[in-house]
Parts: structure tokens; C-alpha cells; sequence
């Protein structure tokens, strides 16, 4: 309504008022009554069109104001107290909840992702360990299985085990190692761990960053608080310049060293890693840091082709067939002591040999997709293979392994010798405690 309207609608309600063609009185008391009649007017038009709650922090029979406004008359207050109903108020205890549903949309629902995201990237975390003792923490990469760590805390390499999240150990092996940037890549010689951790795009170092790492707490990975301080340039291995390491403003242990170092999403912005701090005349101070996302892809760029899981191993021959009620591959050889052997998969003639129909529930109607079928799977894994033999179906379960290398007699003294990492450069043992 324009100011006009108000005019005329306070006039015709107030107590009192005149009605058409009634003479005005322009006295200053009888003007000081019109205009707080308006106002009660107007406040009990508002009340009518559309109840507010009282504002939020006021005390109870306080009034309230808006914005650029005042504060209504005392003869508003006291008409409201006689005969307006007061909205049902909230304890006061309460009355700061009232935002808790926008609240939801955007800060504990955001709380509440990060949480999760945090869980998840705690199942990417494997503990390094060499005869139950905890050595270090690393990654296991997503899609791939293998788990990227620090170097220094490995020592020799030999007789590595992973812990994986739900206590699965398995034996893993040193498959490439940058001495420079403290890092190295674990490859599992059995099992596939499939949750494992993606790399972040994000800027580590900002202000409002919520960063995390981990630590072994009880044969399980804990997340912990971190602080990342800045980009700076650091010496590492062989006394070569780091440049954009990223310096750390929390005590690290010995011991989570390896760790993924997680942005608010769960996702990997670094890798902890030992290195020195340069002092000018002096030796320089054995430091933890973040070695970042860009020299961790550079390093893994570089892993040879070799350096792979190896491949699983059932030990037939076969050939393709189609019988007149399914289509497979038939056995012709088992392999002595092979995984297809030990659950007693017989080859030979036509007609006392089994056929291979299906792999976990998917079919198999040639060689070529039994194989990929078995490469898909992990040294270590269970899988239920289908059979049709004698003219009736069967289930057995393989558990699968690796190939037998007909080298690896000759060969076991030089694999171990190869297997083992170059001992640290200049920093020797790694010391009990890092500094800021």
C-alpha cells in the first residue's frame, strides 16, 4: 500500500476515529492520539497479514526493531500485552537453533562428508611392517593395488608385509624407489586391495585447509591433525635440492613416515617423507616434509614395467569346445600341484576331461578369455569356476597363485640381492624425532 491507503485505512479502524465527512482536529494532543492510533493500526494489520516470531536474542516482552526503524510506541506494547496471543516461544536454551535446518544444507552436512571422506581414505592406508614390527605407513594406490611410501624407513627392503584396513597382511615387494624424494612403491605379492586413494587438485597450502595425516595407533591407521606451513626448498637424498617440498608445522614420527598426507576430501595431496632442512655454516636438521603431488607423479612415471603384482596362475591347458548343451573350455592338461590340481580338475579324453563354462559367473568360451578372465584376478584370490563334466554341472573353488618361475632356484640369491634398497645416503639411521 502506498502512504495514502495506510492514511485512510488507519482513520476508518482506529478507536474513535472519524468516518467520512467528520471535521479533523489539528490540535497537537489530538494529532499525538491519531498518530499512535496509526500505528496500532498498522501493527495489528501486520499481525493479520503476516505473524512473526519475536526476533531472535531479544528477552521475553522486549520489543523489537528492525533495520533503519524504531521502536514501536509504549501504547503498542501495552495493546499487544492485553490482547494479542504471543507466538509460542522456545526455551532459551533453544532459540540459537533456529538456523539448524540451513545449518544442515551447508556446515554439520559438510562436517559430516568430510567425516565420511576421512573413514574412506583411512581403508587406503596400509601400515609397512617387517616381522610384526610397524616400520611406516603408505597409500595404496586406487585401480592399482600397489602402495607408495617413504624409502628411508625400509632399510634393507626385504621381508616387507603390508597391513591392509581390515588386518589382512600380505608379503609385499620393493618395485621402484626414488632416494631423492625419500619415495617408494610396495608391490603386493598376493591379494588386491581395491580401496585405495586418488590424488588431490587442490591446494594443500591455503589458509582454511583442513589437513590430515595418519598414524599407526594399535595395528590400525588413525587419522591425525596436520599442519602444512609453506613451500620451501629442502635436501634430500644424495644432497640433492628439493625445491616445493611442503614444510610441516606438526611434529611427525618416526614411524608415520610413508603416510598420505589427505585434503578435506580424502584425496592425496602428499606423501611424508624424511628430508634435511639446510643451516647456514652449520649440518644441516634431519626434517619431515610433504613431498607433493607433482614429484610423486614424476616418480611414478618412472616405475619400470616390470614392477607389477604377479599374475595369477590356474595351471591348465584347454581348447575351445561347445557340447550340446553349453559351449566352454575343455581340459586337456592339469598342471602337477597347480591350483586347478589341488581342486582336483581332471584333463584328458573328451569324454573323461571337465569344460570350463564359466569364472565367477561369467562365461568362458576359448582360452584366450579363460586366461584374461584368470589375469583379472589376484595371486591369493578364491574364484568358483563352473564345470560341466560327465554330462553334469559342478562348482569348485581355486585358490589362485603365482606362476612357478623355472629360474628361481638358480636365480633366489641374486632376485634377494637385487631386491634390496640403497642404504640411506648421509642421514644414516632415522632419528627418533623430527622437528618443526
Amino acid at each position: 500500500m502506498d502512504e495514502t491507503s495506510l492514511s485512510v485505512f488507519a482513520k476508518a479502524n482506529a478507536p474513535g476515529g472519524a468516518g467520512p465527512g467528520a471535521s479533523v482536529d489539528t490540535s497537537p494532543v489530538k494529532r499525538r492520539r491519531r498518530r499512535q492510533a496509526l500505528l496500532v493500526a498498522l501493527s495489528v494489520a501486520g499481525a493479520s497479514l503476516s505473524p512473526a516470531a519475536p526476533a531472535q536474542g531479544a528477552p521475553d516482552g522486549a520489543p523489537t526493531q528492525e533495520a533503519g526503524g524504531e521502536a514501536p510506541p509504549p501504547a503498542q506494547r501495552a495493546r499487544k500485552d492485553r490482547g494479542a496471543v504471543a507466538p509460542a516461544r522456545a526455551p532459551a536454551g533453544d532459540r540459537g537453533r533456529k538456523a539448524a535446518p540451513a545449518d544442515r544444507k551447508g556446515g554439520p552436512a559438510d562436517g559430516d562428508e568430510a567425516e565420511a571422506a576421512l573413514e574412506r581414505a583411512g581403508r587406503g592406508v596400509a601400515i609397512v611392517e617387517r616381522g610384526g614390527q610397524v616400520l611406516g605407513l603408505g597409500a595404496v594406490l586406487a585401480g592399482d593395488g600397489r602402495i607408495l611410501t617413504a624409502l628411508s624407513p625400509l632399510g634393507a627392503g626385504n621381508d616387507l608385509t603390508a597391513r591392509f584396513a581390515d588386518g589382512t597382511v600380505v608379503r609385499v615387494k620393493l618395485g621402484h624407489h626414488d632416494r631423492v624424494w625419500d619415495l617408494a612403491l610396495l608391490v603386493p605379492q598376493s591379494g588386491r586391495w581395491t580401496e585405495g586413494l586418488t590424488a588431490s587438485s587442490r591446494d594443500p597450502v591455503r589458509p582454511d585447509a583442513k589437513i590430515r595425516s595418519f598414524s599407526a595407533v594399535r595395528g590400525k591407521a588413525a587419522a591425525v591433525p596436520l599442519v602444512l606451513r609453506s613451500r620451501r626448498s629442502l635436501i634430500g637424498g644424495d644432497d640433492t635440492p628439493l625445491d616445493d617440498a611442503i614444510e610441516l608445522g606438526s611434529r611427525v614420527s618416526p614411524l608415520d613416515l610413508g603416510a598420505p598426507i589427505v585434503d578435506e576430501d580424502g584425496r592425496v595431496v602428499a606423501i611424508l617423507g624424511r628430508g634435511c632442512a639446510p643451516n647456514e655454516g652449520k649440518p644441516c636438521t634431519p626434517v619431515a616434509y610433504g613431498a607433493p603431488i607433482a614429484a610423486i607423479r614424476t616418480f611414478l612415471r618412472a616405475v619400470p614395467k616390470t614392477a607389477v603384482a604377479p599374475a595369477a596362475w590356474l595351471g591348465i591347458q584347454g581348447v575351445s569346445e561347445a557340447a550340446p548343451v553349453a559351449k566352454g573350455v575343455r581340459v586337456t592338461e592339469v598342471h602337477p600341484g597347480s591350483p586347478a590340481d589341488e581342486a582336483q580338475l581332471k584333463g584328458g579324453a573328451r569324454n573323461e576331461s571337465d569344460m570350463i563354462l564359466a569364472v565367477d559367473g561369467v562365461p568362458v568360451t576359448s582360452p584366450e578369455a579363460l586366461a584374461d578372465a584368470i589375469r583379472a584376478r589376484a595371486v591369493g584370490e578364491k574364484v568358483p569356476l563352473t564345470l560341466l563334466s560327465g554330462g553334469k554341472y559342478r562348482q569348485v573353488t581355486v585358490l589362485l597363485r603365482a606362476a612357478p618361475d623355472p629360474r628361481a632356484g638358480a636365480a633366489t640369491k641374486a632376485a634377494a640381492h637385487e631386491a634390496e634398497l640403497p642404504r640411506p645416503s648421509s642421514g644414516g639411521k632415522a632419528p627418533e624425532a623430527y622437528r618443526k
